[in-house]
């Protein structure tokens, strides 16, 4: 698998002034690999991304050039997964990636910086089958963040969780679940225990899957002056495709993707938590057989907690259109165009960024069956 992307951003350092174009070129060779039996099941994915930036924009005094900034990343993901014996099943999620991209640190993100970092991932996990519709779950993730070449603090998050499931039937499912989080900076950054209390459902009929949560969220710092946050949290996803089952190598013809979700970040970048409540739409559409059209956009309203950036908030709005041509099972042509802009109650956050895309995909399998 080989992708070469190349991105031009009206925006790129997301300022409020003196905006800056910037074109990114990506080649990012890749494997994917998986085998299954009737009692296990392994998937990997290794990729390497070799960045290259341009300034297309005069280079304002006393800044560097963007291509100062080329570097090459990774992104590799295995899981896997066996039933050891007839009632219990156990596996595991690796994830190690190095960027420059800030989401790849937190699901509700709400930064613009371009800091070079690594992030390493690991969380095994058992499940044991207690009865004909009850069993239970364990599992620990834990979560490094490594900056390479920053100032900014790293930091290693460790979380146990535990739940109990419910079968109703055999396509919908509850479980009641408990999860802490014990965050650990470098230095005296904010260090903190997070603890959840949630019930969950997840159901699915016909095209479509409900997957749906709620809880409590309660977040004591290590820095007495900090003050502890708290806060309801939940979550409603709800996503179709059809056909609800795919075959080897076919696409869904249409999709869509719609999630609500209240929670706070994890990670805080120079310190800084918020509650985050954000909405996500995806759907998408094949013509036949050979065009993808697709919309993805979200809203985010960022709360900021802290007591020295007191009545903060951002308002942050993204989306785009892509349009993919697969001119055979090897080749795709894409081209993906949007915008992103944040208004905070302080300017100073302020941005706007208009994006154009093309993308170029290069599949050949080496052997399946």
């Amino acid at each position: 698998m080989i992708e070469t992307d190349y991105r031009i951003d009206s925006n790129f350092y997301s300022a409020n002034t003196d905006e800056r174009t910037v074109s990114t070129l990506t080649i990012s060779p890749g494997l994917e690999f998986g085998f299954e039996t009737a009692k296990s099941q392994v998937k990997a994915l290794g990729a390497f991304h070799l960045n290259y930036y341009n300034d297309l924009d005069n280079i304002p005094s006393g800044t560097e050039a963007s291509d100062e900034n080329n570097y090459a990343g990774y992104n590799l993901k295995l899981s896997a997964k066996t039933m050891l014996f007839t009632r219990i099943t156990t596996g595991l999620e690796s994830h190690m990636v190095k960027t420059r991209n800030p989401e790849e640190r937190d699901e509700l993100d709400n930064y613009i910086d371009t800091e070079k970092y690594k992030v390493n991932r690991f969380r095994p996990w058992l499940k044991y089958q207690i009865s004909r519709r009850i069993s239970a779950g364990i599992a620990v993730k834990t979560s490094g963040i490594d900056y390479t070449e920053s100032s900014e603090y790293d930091s290693f998050l460790f979380e146990g969780k535990g739940r109990l499931y419910y079968e109703i039937s055999k396509f919908t499912t509850v479980d009641l679940e408990y999860a802490q989080r014990d965050m650990d900076y470098d230095t005296d950054a904010l260090n903190y225990v997070s603890k959840k209390y949630g019930m969950n459902i997840v159901s699915r009929y016909k095209y479509f899957k409900l997957d749906a949560g709620i809880g409590y969220h309660e977040r004591v710092f290590d820095q007495v002056k900090e003050g502890d946050m708290d806060t309801p949290y939940w979550h409603i996803s709800i996503k179709g495709q059809n056909p609800s089952v795919l075959g080897k190598d076919e696409k869904p013809r249409s999709y869509m993707t719609l999630e609500f979700t209240q929670d706070f970040n994890d990670t805080g970048f120079n310190n800084a938590y918020y509650r985050a409540d954000r909405v996500t739409l995806v759907f998408g559409h094949l013509f036949m057989e050979k065009i993808d059209a697709r919309f993805k956009g979200y809203y985010q309203k960022s709360d900021y907690e802290n007591y020295w950036i007191a009545n903060r908030e951002d308002d942050t709005l993204f989306f785009s259109v892509m349009l993919s041509y697969f001119l055979n099972r090897r080749f795709a042509l894409a081209m993906e165009s949007g915008m992103e802009s944040r208004d905070s109650s302080y300017d100073y956050y302020d941005y706007d960024n208009r994006f154009v895309l093309f993308k170029l995909t290069f599949n050949y399998d080496l052997g399946s069956s």
